[in-house]
């Protein structure tokens, strides 16, 4: 099921591939970005490479959840850290005009550090 709504897109049923096409799509006819957010970490991967057979020159950013718990003795892997950074970063500054971010439902519902 597709819904479309000037800001929103519902996507649910969409074979896997097939809703990176949909995807492609709204953001060549609309002009606008998205920020599409996964399932979990394996889906993120097949949207990523399926955004890229479509549209290959398409700016993708990726927003990933931390590799351990809230709480945790451990800190995040410096990687993943930098990488989260970098895409806040780059959302706060001057981004193309059509991009999209990839991230899942941990992610987007982690802490972020304040905008300041």
């Amino acid at each position: 099921m597709n819904t479309f709504s000037e800001n929103i897109i519902n996507l649910s049923g969409a074979p896997d591939g097939f809703d990176a096409s949909i995807l492609y799509n709204f953001i060549n006819e609309k002009k606008k970005s998205i920020i599409f957010v996964a399932r979990d970490d394996k889906r993120l991967d097949f949207m990523r490479k399926s955004l890229w057979f479509f549209s290959p020159n398409t700016p993708v950013f990726d927003f990933p959840s931390w590799d351990c718990l809230p709480y945790d003795r451990i800190s995040p892997n410096a990687d993943i850290s930098a990488v989260r950074m970098a895409t806040l970063a780059g959302l706060v500054h001057v981004m193309p005009t059509q991009f999209v971010v990839l991230t899942t439902l941990n992610a987007a519902s982690q802490r972020l550090p304040a905008r300041s």
